[in-house]
C-alpha cells in the first residue's frame, strides 16, 4: 500500500482528495516499460533494478509517481538471498577469524587476495566459484543484494488502476473510524457485505436502517487494544473487496494522518474511478477459518463435525450475529455449538458483547483471545457463551467447549 511520502493525497478544507491517475498514454507508457523492466528482471539483483528505475525520472512527471509503480512491482517480486549460506554467520565468522589472523598469522608481502583466500580457509568458508563476489557471501542477506527469482505478471494498465487504489489504501491505514452505507434491497449483496466484514475480521456495529440504507460503523485502528498495525491492513484490505458491490453504496472515513494536527474525511461512493483487482467469489472464507476447520476435522475424525458456517442471525436494534463455524457431535444431533472467532477487540467491542449476551442463542459461542484477568467482566456476563484463549485457538479448545453444552 502506498503509504507515507509515495502517498500523493491532497488535503483541502478537512476533506482528504486521494491522487487519481488516468489510463492514458503518459502513465501508460511509463507503467508499461516498469513493468518490461521487472519482468526482464529475474536473476537480477534489487540495487541493479534500483538504478534502472532512475531513468524513468522524465520530465513533467512526478518522480513518486515512478516510485509508486516500482513499490508495488517490487511487492510482486520473489526474493532470495544471493547465496545459499547464512551470510551472518558468515560475517560472524570471518569478522573473527580475521582479527586474529592480523594480528598472529599475517606475513608482510604477500598480496591482498592471497590473505583473503588464508582468511576464508581459517573460517571454513569456500567461494562457490573464483568470480563469486566477496559481497554475495558476506552480504547476501542485504535487501539489495538479494535477486529476484520470480515476478507475478501485471499489464500496464492494471498497474495504473492499482496504483489509485493503494492511494486510497494508505489514506486508511490511518483511519479512526468509518461509516460505510448500503441500499438494503438486494439480499444477496447484502450478505456480501457481511460476509466481507467477517472475511477481513473488522469490527462494526450497524447504527441505522434508514428507509433503504442501512449505516455501519466500523471501529478504526486507533480504537484496537492489541495489534492495531495488523488491524489497519484489514480495513485497507476491505476497500478492493466492497468496489465489486453492484448496490449503491457510501464510505466516509475520519483520518488522523500523522505530522498533520487536523482530522480530515475521505468521502467516497459507488460512482467512483476504481477498478479493483479482487476477484468475483461466491463466499467469502477466512484462511484462518478453513484451516481451524481442518485441523478439527483430522484430529476428531469420527464422532465429531466442524463446518464453516456464514448464516446471519438477527437480532434486536440492528444487530446481528455471523457465526464463522459450527461444531457438532455427529452421535448426538442436538450437541452443537456456533462459534464465532473475534480476531480483534476494542472497547466499544466489548461493550457490544456485553448488550447482546442475553439474546445470545443457548448454543452459541464467542472465541476472544485474552487471559481471563482481563476479560474477567465479560467472562462474567457471557459465562459459557465466551470461549477465552490465550495464544491459539485450537481443535482441542473448541471440542472441550462444544462438551460444555
Amino acid at each position: 500500500m502506498l503509504s507515507g511520502n509515495l502517498n500523493l493525497s491532497r488535503f483541502r478544507n478537512g476533506f482528504a482528495y486521494p491522487q487519481v491517475l488516468k489510463p492514458d498514454t503518459k502513465n501508460l507508457n511509463i507503467s508499461s516499460s516498469l513493468v518490461e523492466l521487472f519482468a526482464n528482471s529475474v536473476n537480477r539483483k534489487r540495487f541493479e533494478i534500483e538504478e534502472e528505475i532512475k531513468a524513468f525520472y522524465i520530465e513533467k512527471v512526478n518522480p513518486k509517481i515512478v516510485q509508486g509503480f516500482a513499490r508495488i512491482l517490487f511487492n510482486r517480486c520473489e526474493f532470495s538471498h544471493a547465496n545459499d549460506s547464512d551470510p551472518v554467520l558468515n560475517r560472524e565468522k570471518i569478522f573473527s577469524v580475521s582479527a586474529s589472523y592480523w594480528k598472529d598469522s599475517a606475513s608482510p608481502g604477500i598480496s591482498i587476495d592471497r590473505h583473503k583466500i588464508s582468511i576464508l580457509q581459517k573460517a571454513n568458508i569456500k567461494s562457490r566459484s573464483a568470480a563469486e563476489e566477496t559481497e554475495v557471501w558476506l552480504f547476501g542477506d542485504v535487501l539489495s543484494n538479494q535477486k529476484v527469482v520470480e515476478f507475478r505478471e501485471i499489464s500496464a494498465e492494471d498497474l495504473v488502476h492499482r496504483f489509485n487504489i493503494e492511494q486510497v489504501q494508505g489514506l486508511l491505514l490511518h483511519a479512526q473510524s468509518l461509516e460505510f452505507k448500503i441500499k438494503t434491497n438486494h439480499d444477496a449483496a447484502f450478505r456480501q457485505v457481511f460476509q466481507m466484514l467477517k472475511f477481513f475480521q473488522l469490527m462494526y456495529e450497524v447504527r441505522d436502517a434508514e428507509k433503504e440504507w442501512l449505516t455501519i460503523r466500523i471501529d478504526g485502528p486507533a480504537s484496537i487494544l492489541e495489534n492495531a498495525r495488523s488491524y489497519g491492513l484489514e480495513i485497507a484490505n476491505f476497500f478492493p473487496a466492497i468496489l465489486l458491490l453492484t448496490i449503491p453504496w457510501t464510505l466516509s472515513a475520519t483520518l488522523k494522518i500523522p505530522g498533520r494536527h487536523r482530522r480530515f474525511t475521505l468521502e467516497l461512493t459507488d460512482g467512483n474511478p476504481y477498478r479493483t483487482f479482487y476477484r468475483e467469489r461466491g463466499v467469502w472464507k477466512n484462511e484462518k477459518i478453513e484451516q481451524l476447520v481442518r485441523r478439527f476435522n483430522d484430529k476428531y475424525p469420527d464422532q465429531y463435525d466442524a463446518n464453516i458456517e456464514n448464516q446471519l442471525i438477527p437480532l434486536r436494534n440492528n444487530r446481528f450475529l455471523i457465526p464463522d463455524l459450527i461444531i457438532r457431535n455427529q452421535e448426538d444431533i442436538n450437541q452443537l455449538i456456533m462459534v464465532e472467532w473475534i480476531q480483534y477487540v476494542s472497547d466499544a467491542k466489548i461493550q457490544w458483547l456485553k448488550k447482546v449476551a442475553v439474546e445470545l442463542p443457548d448454543n452459541y459461542v464467542f472465541a476472544v483471545k485474552g487471559k481471563k484477568e482481563k476479560f474477567a467482566q465479560l467472562e462474567k456476563k457471557l459465562r459459557k457463551n465466551l470461549l477465552l484463549f490465550t495464544k491459539e485457538l485450537t481443535a482441542p479448545a473448541l471440542l472441550k467447549k462444544l462438551k460444555e453444552f
